[in-house]
């Protein structure tokens, strides 16, 4: 039971540190997601994830086909319950990241940044980027390998922490 306890603190405190250094690195996002008001999709659809964040936290993939970490995220990406929005960024054309998408077996959302004129303005230099879009705000950044309970635990602390 000892070693239990101890393991549970650990555990604390490694989600404490986490939380730090995420809260860390998302002190340059910009204030606003005015840029993510008009996506679309590489299946076509119009997407307002401004809009969408006014309902409830929206979870923002940001890979590349060529990371190699983000094939270790992205089917957990697939995992997450409630709304996700993927942004593929310098990973080719339309055909090309629906492609990648088909011979991996993703299903979620995508948008392609093929010159990475959106990651730029959302100010994103490394893949994978995760970030939560709640109340028309970029929120809680983080970079590198992310678990799915580090995804759900990031949009809730968003959700309840407002």
């Amino acid at each position: 039971m000892k070693w239990l306890k101890g393991l549970l603190g650990y555990g604390l405190v490694l989600m404490l540190v986490m939380t730090a250094v995420d809260l860390w690195r998302s002190r340059d996002l910009p204030a606003s997601a005015d840029a993510l008001s008009q996506l679309v999709t590489l299946k076509g659809k119009p997407v307002d994830l401004v809009a969408q964040s006014h309902r409830e936290p929206v979870l923002l993939y940001v890979w590349a086909s060529w990371c190699g970490v983000c094939r270790f995220v992205s089917p957990m990406v697939e995992m997450v319950p409630g709304p996700v929005m993927s942004i593929a960024i310098a990973s080719g054309s339309d055909q090309k990241v629906a492609a990648y998408m088909k011979a991996k077996g993703h299903d979620f959302a995508v948008v392609n940044d093929a010159d990475n004129r959106l990651a730029r303005t959302l100010g994103i230099g490394v893949t994978p980027t995760l970030m939560v879009v709640h109340q028309g705000e970029l929120k809680l950044a983080t970079t590198g390998f992310t678990t799915l309970p580090g995804m759900l635990l990031r949009r809730w602390i968003v959700q309840f922490g407002d």
